[in-house]
C-alpha cells in the first residue's frame, strides 16, 4: 500500500471523528434548546403573564368606561395575547394537551408575525399522531428560519403520509440564500438547519434544501419504520 493512500485513510478516518464529534455537538445543543424553551415558557407563565392579568384586572376595576383605561385595556389584552401565544409555541405541554395542529398553529403564527408573512398549512390526517413531536421541532426551526432571514410574503406548510414515509415541506417566495451559506452559517455558529438535518437523519430520514432568488423550499421525508422504532 502507497504512503498516499494510508494518508488517505487517516484523513477519511479523521474526518468521521470530526462529524461524529459534531452530530454529539448538535445533539447536545438541541438537548439544551429544549431545556432552555421549558423554562422560558414556564417563566413567561409564572412571571410576565400573571402580572399582566393583575394590571389587566386592575385597569378594569380603576375607572370602568373611561376611554384611556379602554385603551390601556386593548394594549393589556393585546400584549397578554401575544405572551400565551408564545408560550403555546414553546411549550410542549402544547402538544400533548391540544395536539399537532394546535401546536403548529402557534409556531406558525408566531413565525408569520415575526416575519411578516402570510402562512398557508395543509395536513393530512394520515400523517398525525406518529411523530408528532419530532416533526414539531423540525417544522419550529425551519418557520423561525423563514421568519428570520427569508423576507418572504406567502409560506406554506405541507404534511402528508406517502407510502411507507411522513413527508414534511415548507416553500417561500422569499430571496433565498446563496450556495455556501449554509456552511458559512454552521461556521459562524447558527445550527438552525444543521439541527434540522441532525433530527432528520436520527431517524435515518432525508432532508433536502433547494433554494433560489425566488424562494426556498425544504423537504423532510421520515421513514415511518424508524420513527415508531426511535420513539
Amino acid at each position: 500500500m502507497t504512503a498516499t493512500e494510508d494518508e488517505l485513510r487517516e484523513e477519511i478516518s479523521w474526518l468521521r471523528e470530526e462529524l461524529e464529534i459534531c452530530r454529539q455537538l448538535v445533539a447536545q445543543v438541541l438537548d439544551a434548546e429544549d431545556s432552555a424553551r421549558r423554562r422560558i415558557a414556564q417563566l413567561i407563565h409564572d412571571d410576565a403573564l400573571q402580572s399582566l392579568l393583575a394590571a389587566n384586572q386592575e385597569l378594569m376595576e380603576a375607572a370602568p368606561g373611561r376611554v384611556q383605561v379602554q385603551r390601556a385595556q386593548q394594549v393589556v389584552e393585546g400584549t397578554i395575547g401575544r405572551l400565551r401565544e408564545a408560550m403555546m409555541a414553546l411549550h410542549p405541554v402544547t402538544l400533548e394537551q391540544g395536539g399537532f395542529e394546535t401546536a403548529l398553529g402557534a409556531v406558525a403564527r408566531q413565525a408569520a408575525r415575526q416575519g411578516g408573512f402570510d402562512i398557508e398549512i395543509e395536513l393530512d390526517p394520515d400523517a398525525l399522531d406518529v411523530a408528532d413531536a419530532l416533526l414539531l421541532a423540525i417544522a419550529r426551526e425551519l418557520l423561525t428560519n423563514v421568519a428570520r432571514h427569508a423576507k418572504a410574503e406567502e409560506v406554506r406548510v405541507v404534511l402528508k403520509r406517502d407510502g411507507d414515509a411522513l413527508e414534511l415541506e415548507i416553500t417561500d417566495d422569499g430571496r433565498g440564500f446563496e450556495e455556501g451559506r449554509r456552511e458559512e452559517a454552521l461556521s459562524q455558529g447558527h445550527i438552525g438547519l444543521a439541527s434540522v438535518h441532525e433530527r432528520v437523519r436520527s431517524v435515518n430520514g432525508d432532508f433536502v434544501v433547494e433554494s433560489s432568488p425566488a424562494g426556498t423550499r425544504t423537504h423532510a421525508r421520515l421513514p415511518l419504520a424508524d420513527v415508531v422504532a426511535a420513539s
